[in-house]
């Protein structure tokens, strides 16, 4: 158990308080300055936007592939999806 580690351990970690955020926006306001924040702003946002269509495209292409895997076993196994009692 070297690496057991629960969320407990590993939630405050993630957490940002105010104060980090505010010397975060101060480091990249100096390496980056005012005219390239927005810039900076707007591309992170499409990349964010790009990432959620992608991982939207595989989430759908996965639950598609469950269906035919669905439609293939009731094919394969001679039902036709309707029951006659």
């Amino acid at each position: 158990m070297l690496w057991s580690v629960t969320l407990s351990q590993v939630l405050p970690l993630a957490v940002l308080h105010p104060q980090e955020l505010i010397w975060i926006f101060a480091i990249l306001f100096l390496l980056f300055g005012a005219s390239k924040l927005p810039q900076l702003a707007r591309s992170l946002g499409k990349s964010i936007k790009e990432f959620k269509k992608a991982s939207k495209e595989i989430t759908n292409e996965i639950e598609s592939a469950g269906e035919d895997d669905d439609d293939y076993s009731s094919k394969k196994s001679g039902g036709g999806g309707s029951v006659n009692g």
